[in-house]
């Protein structure tokens, strides 16, 4: 039988070893006894490097060298929780994509960074970009580095926020349009739960009344790191709206639906975002699923965002017309409860707006359309992607089935 090509080695996690110690802070490999065993050299919980990943004899060296090159300008950290929820016998697995390198990264265009933000930065760690909110930068770390993410320019290039935390509290304690305060990084569950709290509470001890929002992908990608002090923080400064980054319903688990409910019951609010990604969830019935999965374990689908025009992510972009196509379908079948606002932010850091009629022109004979900022500013975006076509997971019952995983 020929060996099935793979990108994943089937010995990144040992048989039969839990891997739920999730804490990166002191992710290193520790010695500890047992009676049987001897000494035990527990498995990190993150895989780093290109040596975890399996470049087998079936690929050329050009593919090859396109890997490592991929890798070297766009790091990579998969949690070893995530990797479990690969498929690996189906090429196109939504999990696999969104966390794996591949070659496709290699491509020219898009912008290292999309929105603009080193222009709109009011200390180091705190951008500003409409007038009655900001967003903290209060962690440089992921729990898993994002195929498509806007931010990937600073993957792999840790800073430490602490020298720039009073200077960013003065900014939003003296400026009383300031009325949110969206806590991003990085993920900052991926910060120790005592400085979150402490972030968290001298946020809440201003004299204005904040509104206080905490982006996140950990109870997705590594709901093990949301530990007990964590959602003590939580609870601690409620009511905290807390934005979930997922983007499949085989992203939800036992163990994600478990952390999402220890948020909600330390008066968290969860609502979700959801970026549309092509051969990963373009498809109505894929998003169907996701968006009342999440309600039913009390989630508020919030956004489902086109893709910023990101460096090395542009294989991952679906047309708009599939997007409002998507829509369309989520308004006539799905619970309103259940559907999101579809946006996007118009490159160059002009805002977010609503993909409808209202706000995007196309433009006859080219694929650039025309958007019109909250402001009446003019963006552009590149409308220009491929065909989405069927990934055959069977969610919609005419391919196979398919059930969401319980992992």
């Amino acid at each position: 039988m020929a060996k099935r090509n793979r990108l994943i080695r089937a010995t990144t996690r040992p048989p039969g070893r839990r891997i739920e110690e999730p804490i990166f802070w002191h992710c290193s490999k520790t010695n500890r006894k047992s009676e049987e065993e001897g000494t035990i050299t527990d498995t990190l919980p993150f895989l780093f490097s290109l040596n975890d990943l399996d470049v087998d004899s079936a690929l050329d060296p050009e593919t090859v060298k396109s890997l490592e090159r991929v890798v070297s300008r766009h790091t990579f950290r998969i949690p070893r929780y995530y990797l479990d929820l690969i498929d690996c016998a189906n090429p196109l697995c939504p999990i696999k994509g969104q966390a794996i390198p591949s070659v496709a990264e290699d491509a020219e265009g898009g912008s290292e960074d999309p929105l603009a933000e080193e222009g709109i930065s009011l200390t180091p760690i705190l951008l500003r970009r409409h007038s009655d909110r900001c967003v903290f930068l209060v962690s440089s770390e992921c729990a898993m580095y994002c195929r498509f993410c806007n931010r990937r320019r600073f993957a792999g290039k840790s800073v430490d926020p602490e020298p720039y935390l009073e200077e960013s509290y003065a900014v939003i304690e003296e400026d009383d349009s300031i009325r949110e305060v969206i806590l991003s990084g990085g993920d900052p569950f991926m910060l120790k739960a005592a400085k979150l709290r402490s972030i968290l509470e001298r946020l809440r001890s201003m004299e204005k009344r904040l509104i206080i929002r905490i982006s996140t992908r950990v109870p997705v990608v590594c709901p093990a790191i949301l530990s007990v002090d964590h959602v003590k923080a939580i609870e601690a400064v409620s009511p905290v709206w807390v934005v979930i980054h997922i983007n499949h319903p085989r992203e939800i688990t036992d163990r994600s639906l478990a952390a999402i409910d220890s948020i909600r019951r330390a008066g968290g609010i969860p609502v979700s975002q959801t970026v549309l990604l092509r051969n990963i969830n373009d498809c109505p019935h894929v998003l169907l699923r996701l968006f009342e999965s999440l309600v039913e374990a009390g989630v508020k689908p919030y956004y489902l965002f086109q893709l910023d025009d990101v460096r090395g992510a542009s294989h991952f972009k679906v047309r708009l017309e599939r997007g409002r196509e998507i829509m369309a379908f989520l308004r006539a079948n799905a619970s309103g409860l259940a559907v999101p606002q579809y946006a996007l932010d118009i490159p160059g850091g002009l805002g977010k707006i609503p993909v409808d009629s209202e706000h995007v022109r196309y433009r006859e004979g080219t694929t650039m359309v025309e958007l019109i900022s909250p402001s009446g500013e003019i963006g552009h975006y590149d409308n220009n992607a491929p065909e989405s076509t069927c990934m055959k997971c069977g969610i919609c019952g005419k391919t196979g089935n398919w059930v969401i995983g319980r992992g």
